[in-house]
């Protein structure tokens, strides 16, 4: 029977060796074969049982006849041919595989080469066997499949990434599917004085030009002056602030190089940066984190300082960062722990607050002025020893950068107020800079003043527009404004956390894709939603419920409706929601749902925004009582075909919001009469309170009619909602649609017009 061997490719080393010796004694004498190698011998392939004719062989196994097995005495074993077989039937014959391994390119001379270099092809290294085809299949298809993933993740791996693997072995063709760098030209960032590693983030991050506050704060802060900045959303503050702090973090690099690890953890951060919202917080470590990323040895450490996360984890990271970003309530929490991290804070050289006119107004100052106060006192121990009678009053020795899109405190009055409002009212800029004086201490008498807001409070492509509907109807016209844009992606405001939950439920019960985003929310939660929304690969009628949480910083890409559900309580807070579209030159629509009773409010919003706008029709047509915002017409018929829709959807939310309420309140009060060692019943406890009397008994009637729903009669009202929401709600086009040119025909022709609803570009027709 023939012998029979796997084919090892990690023993094809140890081969190599013994291929040599077979060599010698092959080049000694061509009739001299005597005792054979391993690999000297003429293996064959075993096919498979049933497919003889089958090239690529049964499982690796090859095989030979006619050879008889000689042992060594150290173990080893030979082969020789048997008597009577020929023994070259049995010896591998040449292949022109075999010869000298190449060694690469050397620097020496070819005619210095050693004597051992110059031996016959017979007394050189043998290079190894000629692998099977199914070895080299293999091998193909694993390049094929390397090639290919390394294309799919060379948009992915940085530059530096693919010199490395290029370095660590991949061949010379690999090096021609290198791409050039795909950043853009920064050549218009010259005059700012920036480091080589900052114009390669920028040009990484597609920043090919500084935007108007950008090009007029970075060589003030650079320069060491306090800055205020006035700008508009979607400006670019994020980076006006942060490349001169990277800038100073380089400049300090080359003295940090030298410290000890011991040193480097009990370094001082460079920069403070607070901001008024954790959305916004998470928003600037993402922006400024990246701007480190993209700058070739920039390796300056951010820790995020936020509510609802690890306070552990944002310890550990405060002691080894070199920018602090944070919201002021879990910052102080932070430094007024007593550990002597308070210290360590007052050495930073930069306090930047963002959003300032939301962190610096009454009721958010709070813990504002704690930070403030701390950082400006010397302290000779930690706070839980501090003697307000041994504090001193320092200078400050850092710059202190503010930047926010309002100053105004005229917009932060409420705008229910009594007061007649008036369109002269607003704050100059002199005003503005007294009212953040008082606040914050300069290091500077006069901070330097940027304001590049344009005359108008809103941005240039923003559209503002008013629906008035009946006050027990704004869920139903809120719905109809939605169906209106049908791949718009849209963000809803409301005053409260209730309203949130409940918009948010009766939307998708509507088959709407909605999100919510409120304060209660778990920090995980809120962040889920905002990925969720604002995710390239989420639905283009993605649909965010929010309160103002929402309203401040947030950059969210392709945001193009704004609506309010409540009229805000400041015309501070609508700038900033409207901020939220037309952001960076982009358009946008921002849209109210005005109630009669909110007539009002909206009038003197839109006067303490317009002012100049509403000065400028007073002067030409004398005084007016127009509100400066176009009226938007909703077709009734539209909206009496989504009525019934509208009212089952809130059925089947009343029910669920009620059985949730019942179920909590239940809860709660099993609770309280097990700690009391009594028995809870729940009829009773109705009937003491007196539930369905007095005032407010109508409400609390239908809650638990609502809550006492059946699950059938649940399903029933969803299966006819899902029948209703089925049907076309389009109802045709009427000849003066036609006439009047705000029709597209063609698009109505293809069967088109459903999906632009009415054949309208812009059905709202702003």
């Amino acid at each position: 029977m023939g012998q029979k061997r796997a084919r090892d490719p990690k023993a094809q080393v140890a081969e190599a060796n013994k291929r040599k010796k077979a060599a010698k004694s092959d080049a000694a004498s061509s009739d001299d074969y005597g005792s054979l190698g391993v690999d000297d011998l003429n293996w064959k392939e075993v096919a498979m049982p049933d497919r003889m004719d089958d090239a690529e062989g049964f499982f690796g196994l090859e095989e030979i006849e006619g050879v008889d097995i000689i042992k060594q005495g150290d173990g080893g074993v030979q082969f020789k041919a048997k008597a009577g077989k020929p023994t070259k039937s049995i010896i591998k014959p040449p292949s022109e595989d075999d010869g000298d391994e190449w060694a690469g390119f050397s620097d020496e001379d070819s005619s210095k080469k050693s004597p051992a270099t110059e031996k016959t092809p017979a007394a050189t290294k043998v290079k190894e066997d000629k692998k099977s085809k199914k070895d080299k299949k293999k091998e193909q298809n694993k390049t094929k499949k390397d090639e290919q993933n390394s294309k799919e993740q060379k948009p992915k791996e940085s530059k530096a990434a693919q010199s490395q693997s290029i370095k660590a072995g991949l061949s010379f063709a690999a090096l021609d599917d290198v791409e050039e760098d795909d950043g853009v030209d920064v050549s218009a960032w010259d005059g700012l004085n920036l480091s080589p590693e900052t114009f390669t983030a920028l040009s990484k991050m597609k920043f090919s030009s500084p935007s108007a506050i950008q090009k007029a704060s970075i060589p003030a802060i650079l320069d060491g002056h306090d800055v205020v900045g006035k700008a508009s959303t979607g400006s670019g503050k994020t980076l006006a602030f942060g490349i001169p702090i990277i800038e100073h973090y380089l400049d300090q690099r080359g003295k940090q190089e030298g410290q000890s690890d011991k040193s480097e953890k009990n370094k001082s951060p460079i920069a403070l940066i607070l901001s008024p919202t954790r959305e916004l917080a998470h928003q600037l470590g993402k922006h400024i984190g990246e701007l480190i990323a993209n700058s070739p040895d920039t390796n300056a450490r951010v820790a995020l300082i936020t509510g609802g996360m690890s306070i552990q984890k944002q310890q550990r990271q405060l002691a080894t960062a070199d920018i602090v970003i944070g919201t002021p309530g879990r910052v102080w929490e932070i430094l007024s722990t007593g550990t002597g991290l308070i210290r360590k804070m007052q050495k930073i050289q930069f306090l930047v607050v963002d959003e300032a006119d939301r962190l610096l107004s009454e009721g958010h100052f709070k813990e504002m002025e704690h930070i403030l106060n701390a950082l400006d006192k010397h302290q000779a121990g930690d706070i839980a020893d501090m003697d307000e009678e041994e504090e001193e009053e320092e200078p400050s020795n850092r710059q202190t950068l503010v930047f926010s899109a309002t100053f105004h405190k005229d917009l932060q009055q409420k705008l229910a107020g009594k007061s007649r409002w008036t369109s002269g009212e607003m704050l100059d800029n002199k005003e503005s800079m007294e009212y953040l004086l008082k606040k914050l201490n300069f290091r500077e008498e006069k901070p330097k003043f940027i304001d590049v807001n344009p005359e108008s409070q809103m941005a240039v492509g923003l559209k503002e527009g008013i629906v008035e509907c009946p006050a027990m109807e704004k869920d139903l016209y809120l719905y109809s404004v939605l169906l209106y844009y049908p791949k718009h992606r849209t963000l809803i405001f409301t005053n409260s956390i209730s309203a949130v939950r409940r918009i948010t439920q009766l939307l998708q019960a509507l088959q709407l894709p909605v999100f919510a985003l409120h304060s209660n929310m778990a920090q995980k939660a809120r962040l889920r939603s905002i990925e969720r929304f604002s995710s390239p690969t989420a639905n283009p009628s993605s649909i965010l419920v929010a309160t103002d949480v929402a309203a401040r910083g947030l950059d969210i890409k392709g945001v193009n409706c704004i609506i309010h559900y409540h009229v805000p309580r400041t015309a501070d807070a609508y700038v900033h929601r409207s901020g939220r579209t037309a952001r960076a030159g982009e358009s946008g629509k921002s849209i109210l749902i005005c109630a009669p009773d909110e007539v009002v409010g909206v009038a003197r919003l839109a006067g303490k925004i317009h002012s100049k706008k509403t000065k400028k029709a007073e002067d030409s047509n004398g005084p007016s009582k127009k509100i400066p915002l176009e009226s938007l017409d909703i077709d009734r018929r539209v909206v009496a075909r989504l009525r019934p829709r509208m009212s089952l959807a809130k059925r089947i939310t009343d029910s669920t919001i009620a059985k949730e309420k019942v179920n909590t309140e239940d809860n709660w009060l099993r609770a309280a009469a097990d700690d009391l060692g009594v028995e809870y019943d729940s009829d009773e406890f109705d009937q003491s309170k007196g539930r369905g009397r007095g005032r407010g008994g109508g409400r609390e009637r239908r809650e638990k009619e609502a809550s006492e729903l059946s699950k059938s009669e649940m399903a029933g009202l969803r299966a006819e909602l899902k029948q209703l929401l089925s049907q076309r709600v389009n109802i045709g086009v009427s000849e003066k649609y036609l006439t009047a040119g705000r029709i597209d025909i063609d698009a109505l022709l293809r069967g088109e017009g459903n999906d632009a609803f009415l054949g309208h570009l812009d059905p709202l027709t702003f």
